[in-house]
């Protein structure tokens, strides 16, 4: 049958029988938008294919990661305020304003230890785009339920061992699980049914959370090349939060430590970190003391003969009983650059002309290379160990003695000055453990006092402790770190030494500094308070450079050589050299002798000036030692059991020595 025009043009179109949706202004202009775009590309010959799935995907996996990241940042707050309620006696002196500080700063370290888990499942999901999806979602299931379970055990016997030790959890404990029957023993005197309520409850409510909250955020679509490099970007990012910000010192327990109540800095640290960080940072070989070469009973009278108190009054230096002090403590300062000890000329031009004007130690040694370690055997007398940095684990630098807190009990104010960041290496955590009633950090210093990369230049932070101690009570004990000679060496002076090498730029880092504790002391000297101040000039640590031999000694002793020289108005002498071998580790005892304060829980150090008191410095390193006396020097390496550099006649004496003061220093190390 054949159909007239008029027939088919009644008859209803396709177009028609299909429900025609009307479009939005809105969407009428993202069209044109889309097809504006489209036209344009098409011109150029670009063949587009549309991928909204795909876009869909690469948000799924990133707002399921930093969902990921939020979950496990706001368990760790949740497991802080456990904490707090729990120890609600010390957390009720706090105050409200200080407990939020608690939050605050502890936060930091809780985002660290959450981008930490993250981790892992970014990689999952970067394994999505070959491994089926409910593989990737029962993985990211199984790691995150172990996950919970293990924080929310560190999160319940955190509150016995606070209890019992006032520290908070660290890796300590777990060397108990070595002898389980008496790690239960242990375990039954605390209160263990409370601790695993919480457990219980907690670890409930962190499954509930992630199932609810985060799992559901991950749907069952194959991950695509698009998502795993966005994942795989967001997982570099993780870098910054687990550093703890992009600034130049990652993330210590220093860097949540705010106050000088022990709580509230212990409240503000985050367990799992904290566990952790421990584990990574203990010694390589265990908690048994490797280094037993010489038997502990030998051991122990070698170092009780080196280190014996003549008990005769020690030679006098000073003319009153309580002098104000002022330490200052240069950075690197090696006697490499110090003319009188047979160092490049011309380089401390300043500290070369004060050698006349006190009193100078010219066989002195650091007794370590690094600044932690030398801060601890300058304020604590304890020796650098191998392998740990006793400053990097706070509960046990805590337990050490402490020059500030010896002054403070004897009526001295104390305070500490250093331009640059106070967490870096945990210094923070030790001052304030000892008690320090000020601390002077680079906040307190203007940007354009700065340099690019440690803080404030050397003649600001010693222009503000000038102007501050006209308001300080006295006596005093200031101790002030310098850091302009530190790498990159960057200082605020046209350079004095040609060349733009190492050597050079170093050279000048000194000259600088030497030129600003010159200008402190020739300021100083015309205020009122310099008669009655003793200031004691030393070096941090040592320094590779200049790559120089001094005239006696190992190559070992070249770097670690150190001036030490006292000032001040409070001096009975002057024009001194005191050629008794000493170490960083005798500066506490020998000061504290000087003002006839008790100095015996200084167990790694004598007082160098007592009459018969042992001539011989002793340093660490890496896995050894080195030992000087009259006789000669040597170092020996702990690892290969050898000497590999020996000076004179030193011989088996020095080395059993050594040895002694090497297995003791571990020994009390590991008992702290």
């Amino acid at each position: 049958m054949v159909l007239s025009a008029d027939v088919l043009r009644a008859l209803p179109t396709v177009s028609d029988r299909i429900p025609t949706q009307v479009a939005s202004p809105v969407e009428d202009a993202e069209r044109d938008r889309t097809g504006r775009r489209r036209d344009a590309l098409l011109s150029f010959g670009v063949h587009l294919q549309s991928q909204p799935a795909a876009r869909s995907v690469v948000a799924d996996r990133v707002r399921f990661l930093v969902c990921y990241l939020l979950f496990w940042t706001a368990a760790f707050l949740v497991a802080r305020g456990i904490f707090i309620v729990y120890e609600h006696h010390a957390a009720a002196q706090l105050g409200i304003g200080t407990i939020g500080r608690v939050f605050l700063n502890g936060a930091r370290m809780d985002l660290s230890a959450a981008a930490y888990a993250t981790i892992v499942p970014s990689l999952l999901i970067i394994l999505g785009r070959v491994v089926r999806p409910s593989v990737v979602r029962g993985a990211l299931a199984t790691y995150t339920y172990a996950l919970v379970v293990v924080v929310t055990l560190f999160t319940a016997a955190d509150l016995g061992i606070y209890d019992a030790w006032g520290v908070r959890l660290d890796a300590t404990p777990l060397t108990y699980l070595r002898t389980p029957q008496e790690a239960y023993a242990s375990a039954e005197s605390g209160p263990v049914v409370l601790c695993a309520i919480v457990a219980l409850v907690f670890g409930a409510l962190c499954i509930v959370a992630y199932r609810r909250l985060v799992a559901r955020r991950l749907d069952a679509r194959p991950t695509t090349t698009g998502a795993s490099a966005a994942v795989l970007a967001l997982g570099a990012f993780l870098i910054v939060p687990i550093r703890g910000g992009v600034q130049w010192t990652p993330l210590n327990q220093s860097s949540v430590y705010f106050s000088s109540n022990e709580f509230a800095d212990q409240a503000a640290l985050n367990v799992p970190w904290n566990v952790a960080h421990s584990l990574t940072t203990e010694n390589a070989l265990g908690r048994a003391n490797p280094y037993t070469a010489i038997d502990a009973a030998t051991a122990r009278r070698v170092v009780d003969s080196l280190l014996a108190d003549p008990s005769a009054t020690p030679s006098t230096l000073l003319r009153i009983r309580r002098p104000n002090i002022i330490l200052i403590i240069w950075e690197s300062l090696t006697a490499k650059v110090v003319a009188p000890l047979g160092g490049v000329a011309g380089v401390t031009p300043n500290l070369d002309s004060l050698v006349r004007d006190g009193v100078f130690f010219d066989h002195f040694y650091a007794s370590g290379d690094r600044s932690a370690k030398g801060l601890v055997a300058i304020l604590s007398g304890f020796p650098p160990l191998p392998h740990v940095q006793v400053m990097n684990t706070p509960n046990r630098a805590a337990k050490l003695p402490m020059l500030s807190r010896d002054l403070g009990d004897a009526g001295y104010a104390t305070s500490f000055y250093y331009g640059g960041e106070l967490a870096f290496a945990n210094i923070k955590s030790y001052l304030l453990n000892g008690r320090f009633d000020t601390l002077v950090g680079e906040r307190a210093f203007p940007r354009d006092e700065r340099n690019s990369k440690w803080g404030a230049h050397d003649q600001y932070v010693l222009g503000r402790l000038l102007s501050d101690v006209p308001a300080m009570r006295r006596p005093f004990f200031s101790a002030l770190f310098t850091l302009s000679s530190h790498e990159p060496f960057e200082v605020p002076m046209a350079p004095v030494f040609p060349g733009q090498d190492q050597r050079a730029k170093f050279l000048d880092s000194h000259a600088y500094a030497d030129r600003s504790v010159g200008a402190f002391i020739r300021a100083a000297r015309a205020q009122p308070w310099w008669d009655s101040t003793l200031v004691v000039i030393v070096a941090d640590h040592g320094h590779p450079l200049p790559h120089l031999l001094l005239p006696n000694g190992t190559q070992a002793d070249s770097r670690q050589r150190i001036p030490m020289l006292w000032l001040g108005g409070a001096l009975a002498r002057r024009d001194t050299v005191i050629t008794r071998f000493g170490a960083q580790t005798d500066l506490a005892p020998t000061l504290l002798a000087q003002l006839g304060l008790d100095h015996a829980q200084y167990h790694f150090g004598h007082d160098v000036l007592a009459p018969g008191a042992t001539s011989f410095a002793y340093y660490s390193f890496l896995d050894g030692f080195g030992f000087a006396d009259g006789r000669g020097s040597l170092v020996y390496d702990a690892l290969a059991r050898r000497v590999t550099e020996r000076y004179g006649d030193a011989g088996e004496p020095e080395q059993r020595a050594g040895l002694s003061l090497l297995r003791l220093s571990f020994q009390a190390y590991l008992d702290k």
